[in-house]
This record gives structure tokens, sequence and C-alpha cells, in this order.
């Protein structure tokens, strides 16, 4: 009996350190990048597997050492993906001082879930949070009829309802002018880009949602929308922001890469992981909607609202224009 548990807390150190190496290889499979999303949920099932290993045996044999080698190995990587989000690490974007005078921008973001039909919940969010600009995704013709009565607070607005969960619906209270409705890998995955005046001065707006890392869509385009989207910030030099459901999590290698590239900036690193996705499963949650910004803000707020019956939360940006 004892053997058959130490051999099944091998098994769980060797896929837990499978889980944690295989995101990194930079592929496009999806079943090697699924596992990239969980690193809060491994850390926690590793330690108390080896909590409980060191509880039911003796530790000194060669097979034990291997055991919470492989436990200690897998823990420490995932551990080191999420520690540069929780309070207190280094902050990306800097907190808008008292005396900033530079003008304000919020954002809502809210992933609606195409077949989610509370309405009034997605409603009240907006009303709560009295965003200058609002961008939601998954949003059908469905969706638009039952939002149409905001534009009379939004008046600025490009929406594309479309099903297959691919619809864009962006409400401003700011002007806005270029609005580009684009195919940028697929000839189905819309993204919007928007250039948005603030007291003057143009803010170009990405707004994107692209697929997830799952076997009914096409691995090979995965990754090219944010790497298009990348290589034209860095051929700008306007104020920018990425935003929206990019089905990924921040320390993932493509949004590492992305940021990198794109010289941009992610305001939840020192502040917290704020899960958005899944408000269904609490236990299987992580941040999966971001904003992405160029260093020209600072950030006023930010916080997750409370569900509105889709998998995903609504977050809340407040950010700040950094004076020259």
């Amino acid at each position: 009996m004892f053997a058959l548990l130490e051999i099944l807390f091998l098994i769980i150190g060797s896929f837990g350190l499978f889980a944690a190496i295989s995101p990194k290889l930079r592929t496009e499979a999806w079943w090697l990048r699924i596992w990239t999303y969980a690193r809060l949920q491994f850390c926690i099932l590793l330690a108390v597997s080896a909590l409980l290993y060191i509880a039911f045996f003796p530790v000194g044999s060669l097979l034990s050492i291997i055991i919470l080698s492989l436990h200690g190995i897998a823990f420490i990587m995932y551990a080191a993906d999420i520690w540069p989000y929780l309070p207190g690490r280094p902050k990306e974007v800097p907190r808008a001082p008292r005396d900033a005078t530079g003008a304000k921008l919020s954002i809502l973001l809210i992933n609606v879930l195409q077949e989610n039909q509370d309405h009034a919940a997605v409603l009240d969010r907006i009303d709560e949070a009295g965003a200058d600009i609002v961008f939601l995704s998954e949003t059908s013709e469905a969706w638009r009829e039952a939002l149409s009565h905001i534009e009379a607070d939004y008046p600025y607005t490009y929406l594309l309802p479309l099903e297959e969960h691919n619809g864009l619906l962006f409400y401003s209270r700011l002007p806005i002018q270029n609005v580009q409705e684009r195919y940028l890998c697929q000839d189905h995955i819309p993204s919007l880009t928007i250039d948005v005046e603030l007291q003057g001065e143009e803010i170009r707006l990405y707004c994107i949602h692209p697929r997830p890392p799952r076997p009914r869509d096409k691995p090979e385009h995965l990754d090219d929308e944010l790497m298009i989207v990348a290589d034209e910030l860095r051929e700008q030099d306007r104020p920018a922001m990425v935003i929206g459901d990019f089905n990924e999590v921040g320390w993932s290698w493509m949004l590492r890469e992305f940021k990198r590239h794109a010289q941009l900036c992610d305001p939840k690193r020192g502040r917290g992981l704020y899960n958005s996705y899944s408000a269904q499963n609490p236990l299987l949650a992580w941040p999966l909607d971001h904003a992405f910004v160029t260093n020209d803000f600072y950030l006023t707020g930010m916080r997750r609202l409370p569900a509105c019956g889709s998998d995903h939360y609504p977050i809340l940006y407040g950010f700040q224009r950094r004076k020259a």
C-alpha cells in the first residue's frame, strides 16, 4: 500500500515538472502551452504533496530525494513565474502622484460570454464603473441590442456584433477617429485599432481577443496577431495601449516576448494577479484580461468588479497621462 502511495508521489512530482517546463518550450502545440495558466494552483498542489510525503515517508533514501527534488524544482519554476506579480514586488506602471496633472482615462474590460443572458448584470457593472471607455468581447447581435441604451452615455462607438464568440463592442465618452476593423492573422478573428482623443492628444488603442490554445483552432496562427501589433507599436511614438481578453496569462513566454518587443508595461506587476477567469470556478482562476500600456501613463486604480453571469470578471483600469 505504502509502495503504491510512494509511486503516486513520484508521478505527481514528475508531472509537476513536465507541466512547469512544457509551456516554456516556445511551441505552438496547444497541449504543451495550456499548462502555463495554473501556476498558483500547481504551487499549492506541490507544496501540499511534498508535506504529505514528508509526513508519511522517511526522508533520506534515493527515491525520497528524487521525489522531493522533482517537487522542489517544479515549485520553484511555478513560483518564479507568479512572483513578479505579488504585492510588494517592483511595479512597471507607477502609481500617479498626488500632484499629477495629466489627463485621466478609465477603461472597463468585459468578456461577456456570448451565451450569457444576464444583460442586466453587465449593464450594472458598466454603470458602476462609469468608465470613459468600455470594451466588450464575445458580443453577438443580441448583446448589441441589449446594451443599445448606453449609447446615450457613450456617443462614440464602433460596434461589431458577431457570432461564434468573435463580436467586439467599443463604447467611448471620448472622441474616436481612424477606426480600423482588422483581421490580422485569421479571417474570422477581428481586432480594432482606434485613436482616442484625450485632451487634444491621440492615444492609440489596440482592442483584441485572440483565440486560446486549443485543438479546434489553427495553432500556427496563435501568436501572429500579438507580434503584428508589437511590430506596429515599435514603429510609432504616440502613447498606446493594448487591451482585451488575451487568453494568455502575463507570465506566459508569448506575452513576455510581446511586451518586450512592443516595449509595453503591465500594471499588474507588483500589485497582484487580478484573476479574471474563471468567475464560475474560483479554484481554477488566472488573469486573462489585460491592459498593457506604453511608458506614458501612471496608474490611478485597478480593480476586479463582481461577476456578471460571464465566465470572466470585469476588470476596471484607471490611467493618467504622464507629462513628458
